[in-house]
């Protein structure tokens, strides 16, 4: 879902600078996207999803500071906030 929202959010960019500008412009807006896909979308939901199935009591927390400064936040979660408990699967998520 967010995904979608993500390319609601960029498609009316995408078509504005397809039609006016040029290629190398279009270059530019697909690194952009890489970025913000990345930076902003991967890296939170990761810090997210394995803080809290290392049962962290911040993960909100560190999922906030991942997305305000997406790769110094990723950084300091990984070898500072990062839970010793091993990362645990619900067995009611698993794939039958």
């Amino acid at each position: 879902m967010l995904g979608g929202l993500v390319a609601v959010a960029f498609l009316p960019l995408l078509v504005m600078w397809v039609v006016i500008a040029d290629v190398g412009t279009f270059a530019y807006f697909l690194g952009f996207a890489g970025y913000f896909l990345v930076a902003h979308v991967v890296l939170p939901g990761w810090v997210y999803i394995d803080a809290t199935g290392r049962g962290s009591d911040s993960a909100t927390a560190w999922t906030g500071a991942c997305f305000l400064v997406p790769f110094v936040g990723f950084v300091v979660y990984y070898f500072v906030g990062q839970p010793d408990a091993a990362y645990e699967v619900d067995p009611s998520a698993r794939a039958p």
